[in-house]
């Protein structure tokens, strides 16, 4: 067996600044590394670049290595791409007259919670923004219908709410800490007060512990008509405001009340701009087959669920929630119904992402599987923090209903560091027992790229879907699509190829609520409505859980192996404009995830070959793959017929991430390459020995298990 070179970088590319974040669960060992120089390439930024002319710009970025992203002539500059090196360069250039940092564009916006209380409810929502959680009452039969407080009560020519007798109603809204004004308004009518008689309005910024009364709707008085009432209560403003309305009726008379009406908190809200499409890939035409993922299960261990109409329904309507389980608290929240779990929003991303129901302007579904049936398992808390023993609890629970709720495809948006061999990880050993028993796994590869070997725990089974995240520059063009640098990179420290494709990650839009703590630390990335911009390869996990929901709809007996073999096998790579690679495999793996070719796909046997599981979880054999490293920090693959492996560096002086690729649809890859010969570098062989990394192996943990890892969601990225 030959190897050829795959990549080549900087002698001594892993470095103990990477094994430094590997955190071991077990008592420490002689094995740990010392440490190495190894370095991140330097981090580009976006400017704009203005000089004597458009041409002057151009010449004095491309001088430097920088990359023109477009040209402005319309203030003779372009806007570029540069490090730090190369900005002192280009501002050194007879004829460049400044450069400014290309700031993103926000928008100062009007918006609002609502309740025009047309319905008998006690969770309308009629603004651009959901208020945070229902109406409450007090004093009373907690019924909308009827009682001290009614909601949607017809009087005076409409629906109003109706306060009564010591009646006490409130609720919450996330209002905007930015915000230069927050206002309380609403209209209101007096119906037989007597003399002494008021309801009382009050407001809270810590969701009710302590209320303020910041004014009154007093008696004596029998309004006709309605009066504009407002209040100012910026006082208050934050994820915890409240409103109250507290009752002060004499017993005497009891057909004495108030009504309010067309209530709203209005607010100045922050929002990138950007295009609500959702993410392409290649999906809609299977969507008008009818090919949507209906009862196909795809349970999401996450941070949990937000109630929302197109997450609770499918796209004909009908409830598709099957069950929330909490795996902190081992009890099941709802069955066949649905309840608003998640504080975080990181799980209400990922669960838009995959299957919600919503279309935009254009008929396109927002969810990948838009009928697929959501299965919630919450498993994170609020600052998205959780623990091994919580997460296996959750995987768990899911290969003991996979039946029950027809479970087919677990998303797993979560990691740690990886601090053994994938075989002694005890999530990794329930990751693989979900693997076994007929569930496809797909995971999230991890933003702490972009340097070699990020790939983290669970993402580092070889028997797993591992997604990386690329963008698209915020275009509709391909032409200017990129990994994004976030992206974490293999191999795996036993020789496997990772990510095993890419999937959209940058600036993806999906639901999240005002008050979910994301948004609330992240206002700028809050749009209108429910939506909520994010960045990161959890985003791109989600959207191939939507991909294999599709493909196991059209072709239900496919067997895990044989859905990830289909989902690969429609990799698109990304290519430079002669046809070499513009990333390596260990950057994009197969390429970007294509819907319509994995669902309609026919390639077999390419996944998993040479591996085990059976045997790798009773221990008798483990396996490696076909990745090592000579002494020099070359990266090598091993091939069976010795094909040659020349085209994609890890990394071009810093600037890789500045390259534009063209994702190519049907770009059909060289015969060397061996992607139609069945994906042959994916093959794995017998383990038989540590693989000598130039960096040094993990600690091992033997047969000693230690406390517990932490577990997280994957950290916050700015979005590219």
């Amino acid at each position: 067996m030959s190897a050829d070179v795959v990549n080549k970088a900087a002698a001594g590319v892993l470095s103990a600044a990477v094994l430094a974040m590997l955190v071991s669960c077990s008592a420490a060992t002689s094995g740990t590394p010392s440490a190495s120089n190894a370095t991140a390439p330097p981090t580009s930024h976006s400017y704009i670049v203005e000089a004597e002319s458009t041409d002057k710009a151009a010449s004095a970025v491309a001088a430097v290595g920088g990359k023109v992203v477009s040209r402005l002539g319309v203030i003779d500059a372009v806007e570029a791409k540069l490090t730090e090196a190369q900005h002192a360069k280009v501002l050194s250039v007879r004829g460049v007259k400044q450069i400014t940092p290309n700031a993103p564009i926000t928008t100062q916006a009007a918006a609002s919670v609502r309740d025009n209380f047309e319905n008998g409810s006690f969770a309308n929502n009629d603004g651009t923004h959901r208020w945070y959680g229902d109406w409450v009452e007090s004093n009373d039969n907690n019924s909308p219908f009827d009682g001290k407080v009614t909601i949607g009560w017809n009087d005076k020519g409409g629906k109003r709410l109706m306060i009564a007798g010591n009646g006490t109603i409130y609720r919450r809204a996330a209002t905007p800490s930015t915000s230069p004004n927050v206002t309380l308004k609403f209209n209101s009518s007096r119906g037989s007060l007597e003399a002494g008689e008021y309801v009382s309005v009050q407001a809270s910024s810590n969701g009710g512990v302590l209320w303020t009364e910041v004014g009154r709707i007093s008696g004596a008085a029998n309004d006709a008509g309605f009066t504009a009432q407002s209040y100012n209560i910026t006082a208050y403003r934050g994820r915890n405001t409240a409103i109250r309305f507290v009752s002060y009726m004499n017993a005497s008379f009891p057909g004495d009340w108030v009504d309010i009406d067309d209530l709203e908190i209005s607010y100045t809200t922050t929002f990138g701009e950007g295009d609500s499409a959702p993410v392409d890939v290649n999906a809609q035409d299977l969507h008008a087959a009818g090919i949507r993922g209906r009862d196909i299960g795809v349970a999401i261990i996450d941070t949990g669920y937000w109630k929302l109409d197109s997450l609770d329904k499918d796209s004909a309507g009908t409830g598709r929630v099957a069950v929330q389980y909490d795996a902190v608290r081992n009890a099941v929240d709802a069955t066949w119904s649905s309840v608003s779990t998640d504080t975080n929003g990181h799980g209400t991303h990922i669960t838009g992402l995959i299957a919600s129901s919503r279309r935009n302007a254009s008929n396109r579904f927002y969810g990948v599987a838009p009928d697929a049936r959501i299965i919630s398992v919450k498993a994170f808390a609020e600052d998205g923090s959780s623990s091994y023993a919580a997460v296996i609890r959750g995987i768990d629970w899911v290969i003991n209903n996979r039946t029950q709720f027809a479970i087919r495809v677990l998303n797993l948006s979560l990691g740690a560091p990886a601090h053994s061999r994938y075989w002694d990880d005890p999530l990794n050993k329930a990751v693989m027992r979900a693997w076994q028993s007929g569930i496809v796994v797909v995971v999230s590869a991890g933003n702490s790229g972009p340097l070699p070997q990020t790939v983290g725990v669970p993402g580092n089974v070889p028997y797993v879907i591992t997604v990386g995240a690329m963008t698209d520059s915020y275009t509709s063009s391909k032409s200017d699509d990129s990994l994004a640098s976030f992206s974490a990179t293999g191999p795996t420290f036993e020789g496997f190829v990772k990510p095993d494709l890419v999937a959209p990650g940058g600036h993806v839009w999906s639901f999240m609520a005002t008050y979910q703590k994301i948004a609330v630390d992240h206002p700028t990335f809050m749009n209108n409505g429910d939506f909520f911009t994010m960045s990161g390869t959890s985003q791109s996990a989600a959207v191939v859980s939507g991909v294999a929901a599709l493909v196991i709809y059209n072709n239900p007996n496919l067997t895990p192996d044989q859905v990830k073999c289909r989902i690969i096998a429609s990799g698109k790579p990304a290519v430079n404009t002669d046809g070499s690679l513009a990333y390596s495999v260990l950057q994009q793996g197969a390429g970007l995830v294509d819907a319509k070719a994995a669902v309609y796909g026919t390639t077999s046997n390419c996944a998993n070959q040479g591996l085990n599981i059976t045997a790798d979880l009773n221990g008798t054999q483990h396996f490696m793959g076909r990745v090592t490293q000579n002494p020099d920090g070359v990266f090598e693959v091993a091939t069976p017929n010795g094909s040659l492996w020349e085209n994609g560096t890890l990394w071009d002086a810093g600037s890789l991430w500045d390259a534009a690729a063209l994702w190519e649809n049907g770009y059909l890859w060289k015969e060397a390459f061996l992607w139609p010969e069945g994906f042959l570098w994916t093959a794995a062989n017998p383990y038989a020995s540590d693989i000598p990394w130039v960096g040094g192996y993990p600690a091992l943990i033997g047969t000693s298990v230690g406390t517990a890892s932490s577990m997280s969601i994957n950290s916050w990225v700015e979005p590219e």
